[in-house]
């Protein structure tokens, strides 16, 4: 499905981390968007840890128009945005459908895109639980290519 002609069922689909975000910046977020007649997708469903990304939840990525990405403090410590992320990328990427923008809440996009500081140890432990070291690697992509698009980093 090309951009030209693809069909949205969302303007926005939001990805963020529940425990960091949903009570305070994300519920406002949505009611803004939602009190401006934008077709805003949130996924509030609390997910076990390590738990697969439902092929509704990928129908869903994928037709919408946006994604709004929040990443905050504790995001790269959950296998779920993780895997969530990688999807939407993988949608912008292979299908052009959907336009990604990061908000960067409480965390450095640098830090993200070298993954240092933080990020670097939720990194470790996920390669310590984790068999499948290919998984960790996609997410280090997915997540440093989020970061790639709020620009250059400096120093």
């Amino acid at each position: 499905m090309s951009s030209a002609t693809a069909t949205y069922n969302y303007d926005v689909f939001l990805s963020f981390r529940g425990p960091d975000t949903r009570r305070k910046f994300i519920s406002f977020l949505y009611k803004e968007l939602v009190g401006r007649d934008i077709r805003t997708f949130k996924d509030d469903k609390e997910l076990e840890n390590g738990q697969r990304i439902s092929s509704e939840l990928k129908r869903t990525i994928e037709v919408s128009r946006f994604a709004v990405v929040v990443v905050s403090e504790n995001y790269a410590a959950s296998s779920w945005c993780l895997n969530e992320l990688v999807e939407i990328m993988e949608v912008q990427k292979n299908k052009g459908s959907i336009t990604v923008m990061p908000i960067f809440y409480g965390v450095n996009p640098c830090h993200l895109r070298r993954q240092i500081g933080d990020v670097a140890e939720q990194f470790k432990k996920h390669e310590a639980r984790e068999k499948d070291l290919e998984k960790v690697l996609k997410w280090r992509q997915a997540l440093a290519a989020l970061a790639d698009i709020s620009g250059d980093c400096s120093g």
